[in-house]
C-alpha cells in the first residue's frame, strides 16, 4: 500500500463500517463481483472477510486507492493508486461541492462532502421525514423544513459534533429505508446481504438522490463517490468517539 496517513484510522474503526467500504470495493450496483476488483483474490479477504475486517483495513486502502487513479499511472507508480486527498478532492469536483480552499484538510472537505450529499438527500424528504430527522436528533428550530435542516446540519459540524453524526446517520436511515424498504439500526451498521450491501449507507444516497450509476461518468467514478462517502462518514463518527472517549477519561 501506498502509505498514506490520512487512511491510517481505518484500522480503528468498527467492524461493519469497514465491511460496508469493502462492499462498495467489490461488488457492483446488482451485487456481482466488480472485474476490476483486486481485494475477493487476496489472503486477508479470506481469513478477515466478513467478521474481521481490522485484519485487512490496509488492503482496503490500498484498493481504494488503486480505483482513484488511472490504471496507466498506477502501472508507473508500481501498482500503486495517488493519494486519498488527491482522491477526495477529484470526487468533491464531481459532486460539485462548493467552498473548498487549497487549505482545507481532509477533515475539512469531507465534511464539505458529508453536508453535500446530505442536502442533496434531504431535498428529496417530504414534511413528515423532514420532522422525524428533526425530531429524532434532536434538532431546535422554530420551523421544520428542508431549509431548517440543512442549515443546521451546517452549524452541527462546527458547534455540535455529536448531533452532526446523529443527523447524518438519521437521514441514512431515513434515504435507506424509503429505498430498500428497511432503515439501518445504526449508522451504516446493519448486516445486509451481498448484494443488498451496494445499496446501503452513502450508495444508497446516491441512487436515491438522482445520482445513477450511469450518472457517475465510468467504472471508477462508480467506486470511488461511494467509497469516499464511506470514508467520510466513517472518519466524522470515529473522531467524534475518540473524542467523546478522551472527555470520559
Amino acid at each position: 500500500m501506498n502509505q498514506d496517513t490520512d487512511l491510517a484510522f481505518l484500522q480503528y474503526c468498527e467492524n461493519d463500517d469497514l465491511r460496508v467500504l469493502c462492499d462498495i470495493l467489490t461488488f457492483d450496483h446488482d451485487g456481482k463481483i466488480r472485474y476490476s476488483e483486486s481485494l475477493s483474490d487476496c489472503d486477508s479477504y479470506l481469513t478477515c472477510y466478513p467478521d474481521n475486517m481490522r485484519g485487512m483495513w490496509q488492503e482496503l486502502a490500498s484498493e481504494l486507492q488503486k480505483f482513484g487513479g488511472n490504471s496507466i499511472l498506477n502501472y508507473i507508480r508500481d501498482g500503486q493508486g495517488p493519494s486519498y486527498e488527491k482522491i477526495l478532492r477529484c470526487v468533491c469536483k464531481r459532486m460539485n461541492v462548493e467552498d473548498l480552499d487549497m487549505n482545507d484538510t481532509v477533515e475539512d472537505i469531507e465534511q464539505k462532502l458529508l453536508i453535500t450529499v446530505s442536502a442533496k438527500a434531504i431535498g428529496q424528504l417530504g414534511e413528515e421525514e423532514i420532522r422525524s430527522v428533526m425530531e429524532e436528533c434532536p434538532i431546535p428550530v422554530l420551523e421544520y423544513s428542508k431549509q431548517g435542516l440543512v442549515a443546521a446540519l451546517m452549524t452541527l459540524r462546527v458547534v455540535n459534533q455529536r448531533l452532526f453524526v446523529m443527523v447524518i446517520r438519521t437521514v441514512m436511515n431515513v434515504t435507506v429505508e424509503a429505498l430498500v424498504g428497511r432503515g439501518v439500526a445504526s449508522a451504516c451498521m446493519g448486516i445486509f446481504s451481498r448484494g443488498m450491501s451496494a445499496l446501503c449507507g452513502p450508495f444508497g444516497w446516491l441512487l436515491l438522490t438522482g445520482w445513477t450509476v450511469w450518472d457517475l461518468m465510468g467504472p471508477a467514478y462508480r467506486v470511488t463517490i461511494p467509497a469516499v462517502i464511506q470514508v467520510a462518514y466513517m472518519r466524522v463518527k470515529y473522531l467524534y468517539m475518540s473524542d467523546s472517549k478522551e472527555i470520559a477519561a
